[in-house]
């Protein structure tokens, strides 16, 4: 799809349509999708732009999922987001969550390579990529912004931001807690509890626990269950109010997980490097070593925000602190040939300064500054292979560390040039600096230092076409840092990948708000993209050369009736390689691939299912004494190419189907709700792997069913 198509579809979709007046303002944030009052949609709020605005006022395509919508579309942490937003699919790679976004993501899990879809809490960068196993807890609403955001959302956010937002104190005395019991052996628990301490202080405590006590599967070999986990989080927030224009928020946070859910096994019908097989099931494996993922997480913020008349001043600071271990069978096997035993961690410090203009008739602006500081190693990767002369497994003790010193300012305004239509247009300057240091065995090799400078933007026009309904067309640039790999310190850096992204788009409320419907269409150009495979048993980065991907996607939400809410959307992507030279892959047997003329040109850009889709129902209804409540919705992925180069690696189709059914008293003091995700027990594939030990493959969560009871006091 070439640019000029965009241009020409703006034009079409703006010609005929009157202009109405409009005007942005500061708002409250809604925290429900459920219907209004009238029976229409309810108003979604969001701060995709850092201020609340109106979901369908602004010219970014955003899908938002408020807190009540998680159980019963089945959302329980990021990897299963794509219930509810098209184009988005977050697989596991090792010990952590690995999001893509139309296409575009990072496959490696360095604890140093930070995700191309940047995740925010709360307004703070959660950079480390293992910590997105965690649970979400103690959500009041999800954003996911899709595309390249180079401006206010600068940090590595070639692909997207995903922002959850946590409930704020109370200063009215509110406890909520919650028990349930699943397949597997699962019980969980949680709890919310909010007061006020004074007239001026207020808090809340939020915790959840969830203990998987039976795996869905067996390694044979030690005759242990796998695919088992346990999970526990904690987060507090403590909210200062000393006048109305100062609001001073002191939050922590803690998460524990460890789990057996990466078991590698061999594909059916694959030979391992003895040259039998070593298939014995869908979710069991023969591996001579348990698989075993812990993270631990936890971190400190304090937001100031202060009213100076003329403009909003915030200041966010925060410090995080993550480490884990992966340790599995690299060859899942009960062969000894490769075992990797890793100690990871990453522990960064963030400042933010934001100075937001107050909104008016005719503009609005906001100023930045971000300083980012990051240290992430492998302290102690340990990767045993067999000794040639004895066949005993022998052990390199590998330490590699990347400091990471980065800076950037930016701006950005809308201004309503007439009645109507809105120009956006910001800037965003990043200094970055890079160090890394590694050692194997103890013997230290030379230090690796890059560094770059990179400007990124946006502009965007933003035109009502009648009240309820506006186009609009942007042009954003983002980058990604570059970086080491830290388990090969004889590797050279890799650079930053840059996209440029044109996109247009359609937001609607018809029919008094009872129809909401978001279309976009666009076309991205990928540079230096940041590629990862499996070489030499260890993890190389490289760059591909260049890049396009071009899709559309639609979200539609229909209110035909008072408690009925019927929700659909769907993503197509087309993504292919422009020019990549001496690509590395692998076949079934290990084996070298060639390409023509060495170069993965019209190759698929991995991760990027041709379609993918969800659609779902919430209808609740009076009786007995409250209100129930049931609700269903589908999720499809038409297949994708894993992180093989090649193509040969494939996920094929698959869809999944979650449901709830429920009951609350009318007071809200008591609920139960039964629930299931993967109704159907599909299988499909968490993640695929290739290199030169052959194929291995983990496989996702199988059916999954409970019982939840909650209260409310």
């Amino acid at each position: 799809m070439k640019i000029t198509q965009y241009a020409v579809g703006v034009a079409a979709l703006t010609a005929w349509a009157p202009i109405a007046a409009h005007a942005q303002q500061d708002i409250p944030a809604q925290t429900s999708e459920r219907a209004g009052t009238s029976g229409g949609i309810a108003e979604i709020v969001v701060t995709a732009q850092r201020r609340n605005e109106r979901l369908q006022d602004i010219p970014i395509s955003v899908n938002a999922v408020a807190g009540d919508s998680l159980a019963q579309k089945g959302i329980t942490n990021i990897t299963n987001l794509s219930a509810a937003v098209p184009g988005f699919d977050a697989p596991k790679v090792g010990a952590a969550a690995t999001p893509f976004l139309r296409g575009v993501g990072s496959n490696a899990a360095n604890p140093n390579n930070e995700p191309s879809v940047a995740m925010y809490v709360d307004g703070v960068y959660i950079g480390a990529p293992f910590v997105n196993l965690f649970s979400f807890n103690n959500i009041e609403r999800i954003e996911v912004l899709k595309g390249p955001q180079g401006t206010l959302f600068g940090r590595n956010a070639t692909g997207g931001v995903v922002q959850v937002i946590t409930r704020k104190p109370s200063h009215e005395t509110s406890v909520e807690a919650q028990a349930g019991y699943g397949n597997y052996d699962t019980i969980s628990l949680g709890g919310y509890v909010t007061t006020g301490l004074s007239d001026t202080l207020a808090m809340d405590v939020a915790v959840q626990y969830e203990n998987q006590m039976d795996g869905w599967g067996r390694n044979i070999t030690l005759d242990i269950d796998n695919n088992k986990s346990r999970e526990f989080s904690a987060r507090s927030k403590l909210l200062f109010t000393p006048s109305d224009g100062t609001e001073i928020t002191l939050a922590g946070d803690y998460g524990y997980n460890r789990n057996s859910k990466t078991s590698y096994h061999l594909p059916k019908g694959a030979l391992g490097p003895d040259g039998l097989p070593h298939y014995y099931g869908r979710y069991d494996t023969d591996a001579e070593t348990p698989s075993i993922i812990t993270a631990k997480g936890r971190g400190l913020s304090l937001t100031i925000e202060q009213d100076v008349g003329f403009a909003k001043l915030v200041s966010i600071t925060s410090r995080r602190l993550s480490k884990g271990r992966y340790y599995f069978d690299r060859d899942a096997t009960n062969l000894p040939l490769v075992v990797a035993d890793l100690y990871y961690y990453a522990n960064n410090w963030s400042q933010e300064v934001q100075l937001i203009g107050e909104a008016s008739q005719w503009a609005n602006w906001q100023v930045g500054a971000f300083y980012y500081q990051s240290v992430a190693a492998y302290n102690n990767g340990n990767i045993s292979t067999p000794d040639p002369d004895t066949g005993l497994l022998t052990t390199a003790s590998i330490y590699g560390r990347q400091r990471t010193n980065s800076v950037s300012v930016y701006g950005q305004t809308t201004v309503t040039v007439m009645d109507g239509t809105e120009l956006t247009g910001g800037l965003r300057y990043t200094s970055e600096k890079q160090k890394r240091k590694s050692a194997v065995n103890g013997f230290d090799f030379p230090d690796g230092k890059q560094d770059f400078n990179k400007l990124t933007w946006r502009a965007a026009i933003n035109q009502t076409v009648t009240p309820g309904v506006k186009v609009y067309a942007s042009y954003n640039r983002g980058v990604k840092s570059g970086g080491y790999d830290l388990l090969d310190p004889m590797s050279a850096g890799f650079r930053p990948e840059v996209l440029d992204a044109y996109e247009i788009g359609l937001k609607s409320d018809l029919f008094n708000r009872h129809v909401r419907f978001n279309a976009a269409l666009f076309y991205y150009d990928y540079q230096d993209i940041q590629v990862s495979a499996v070489r030499n048993q260890l993890t190389a980065t490289f760059n591909a050369a260049a890049a396009r991907i071009k899709g559309g996607e639609f979200e539609l939400t229909i209110a035909p009736t008072t408690g009925l809410m019927l929700t659909a959307g769907g993503a197509v992507l087309d993504g292919k390689y422009k020019d990549f030279l001496n690509p590395i892959a692998f076949g079934a047997d290990g084996s070298i691939v060639v390409f023509p003329n060495n170069n993965a040109k019209g190759y698929d850009t991995v991760r990027a299912p041709k379609f993918t889709g969800f659609a779902g129902f919430d209808y609740m209804w009076p009786g007995m004494g409250g209100d129930f409540n049931i609700g269903a919705n589908v999720n499809y992925n038409d297949g994708f190419v894993f992180d093989d180069v090649a193509g040969r690696l494939r996920q094929k189709a698959y869809a999944l189907v979650n449901g709830t059914i429920g009951w609350t008293a009318k007071d809200e003091r008591l609920g139960v709700t039964l629930w299931v995700r993967n109704l159907f027990d599909e299988y499909y594939l968490g993640q695929g792997v290739t290199g030169q030990l052959g194929d291995i493959i983990t496989a996702a969560d199988p059916r999954m069913y409970g019982v939840t009871l909650r209260t409310k006091f």
